[in-house]
């Protein structure tokens, strides 16, 4: 018996998501498969034996060490410390946050060996949310040459084909993402059409998914002279959601490393503004992530409250807005964010992580791999710091923006269920699990045809 996994059971939405991946996969491999649920089981004794070895070096108890662990080739201490993170009482409180390191840590170590007790018989696998916990069932069957299926940004719903992997590689969730310079070769018509997406976002954020429910405000006049005689702009991330996603880079966490960007440009002539993202404070919605974000940035906030050099923005403020008034030798700081790519097509340079959404050979940005490189970067003055390679940076903008499966486009799996069943995309994503209850089987085989017809392979 041959099997398509899955990390959801296959109920309401996911009925068409996961069948959808299934009768793509039957296709590709010319068989048909037999659905498996990845329920977690009770470790191995091995694992426990690995476990008690963690807390007799001590490994478990420095963060700095835990987050490099690997058992069975698998990043476990890395997607362990990124589910911790997801509750913000991990980061108020270090017994907290060591309970849920043991708790998630257990749990990676039997969805470890769930996997591999099942892998000779997986052929395809549909996997979501792989930077928490299910990065590790991603790593496993990429490692072991099987057809992996994702819906998460900067793609959407896509298919990476493993069979053919260089089995001395070892993969990690983000590989199977991110975007590669050698994708494609834009075309004059491709980089006009790049650009003018990035100019609507610059001008229009609400066109992004998950901004639409932001309500911005104006500037404050006080702010606004602040603003004029800026060294630089660090761009905040949520504390919350994503954790790691894209690697690691000598940091652990979006507080860590934003308290220290901080603390190195508290000093001599910089003058720093520090803004909040959009999601901090105001949504269509109010979720624990987002009030955990607001909670956090309050208190780094409080933290370098006697500065008289960082001048912090809480209110939702569109990114245009400040990029139209300060002076164009200000240098824009974010770890990971579009943030960059807006700035870039404003002609500002900027400084990022090697751990982002794009590959490190596409020069979008000035870069760091590790926490002295940063320092060095941070330190460095604003003609000493390269502007992004503009082809590069179209081809970000198009892999993003233009990308026809992706979040903006028109073969984006919620873009395909909206037309099919004529209800407009606003309302779908608030009401999708309300909505999928009422729909027919028959409706229903016609969406996972839909979109099955849909994916977006990825080649590179």
């Amino acid at each position: 018996m041959h099997y398509f996994a899955t990390t959801r059971s296959p109920t309401n939405i996911y009925s068409i998501i996961v069948n959808s991946c299934k009768n793509d996969a039957e296709k590709k491999l010319n068989r048909s498969l037999k659905i498996l649920y990845l329920n977690k089981k009770i470790p191995s004794l091995n694992f426990f034996l690995y476990f008690i070895k963690t807390f007799l070096l001590c490994e478990i108890f420095f963060n700095k060490r835990f987050i490099n662990l690997k058992y069975r080739d698998c990043s476990i201490g890395r997607h362990t410390l990124s589910t911790s993170w997801r509750d913000k009482r991990s980061y108020l409180n270090p017994f907290t946050l060591f309970y849920y390191k043991v708790k998630y840590f257990i749990i990676s170590g039997s969805i470890i060996d769930t996997v591999y007790s099942n892998i000779n018989k997986i052929d395809a696998a549909y996997v979501d949310h792989g930077v928490y916990l299910n990065g590790l069932i991603i790593q496993i069957c990429a490692n072991n040459n099987k057809l992996i299926y994702q819906n998460c940004y900067p793609r959407g719903l896509s298919i990476k084909d493993c069979r053919k992997n260089n089995k001395k590689i070892i993969l990690e969730y983000e590989d199977l993402l991110i975007l590669r310079k050698n994708e494609k070769k834009l075309s004059i018509k491709e980089k006009k059409n790049a650009k003018n997406k990035i100019k609507e976002v610059v001008n229009i954020p609400e066109t992004i998914p998950w901004i639409k429910g932001v309500k911005f405000k104006k500037l404050k006049d006080k702010n606004l002279k602040n603003l004029k005689n800026l060294t630089h702009i660090v761009y905040a991330h949520s504390f919350a959601d994503g954790q790691l996603v894209w690697g690691l880079d000598g940091f652990l966490n979006m507080r860590e490393w934003i308290e220290f960007t901080l603390k190195k440009l508290d000093t001599g002539k910089n003058k720093v503004y520090v803004k909040a993202h959009p999601n901090f404070t105001l949504r269509g919605y109010f979720d624990e992530a987002c009030a955990m974000d607001k909670h956090i940035f309050s208190l780094i906030k409080n933290k370098f409250r006697f500065s008289k050099r960082l001048v912090f923005e809480e209110e939702p403020i569109k990114n245009s807005s400040v990029l139209k008034i300060i002076n164009k030798k200000t240098i824009l700081i974010s770890h990971h964010g579009s943030a960059i790519l807006e700035g870039t097509y404003k002609n500002f340079k900027t400084i990022s992580s090697k751990a982002t959404f794009w590959e490190d050979k596409l020069k979008v940005s000035n870069p760091w791999r590790t926490k002295k490189e940063y320092e060095v970067v941070l330190q460095k003055k604003w003609n000493n710091l390269k502007f992004g390679n503009k082809d590069d940076f179209l081809k970000v903008c198009d892999f993003l923006y233009c990308n026809e499966y992706g979040h903006y486009g028109k073969k984006f799996w919620h873009e395909i269920i909206s037309k099919n069943i004529k209800i407009s995309r606003k309302k779908l994503d608030k009401d999708i699990k309300k909505i999928f209850k009422k729909l027919n089987k028959k409706k229903e085989l016609k969406l996972i045809n839909a979109v099955s017809q849909n994916i977006q392979e990825l080649r590179v």
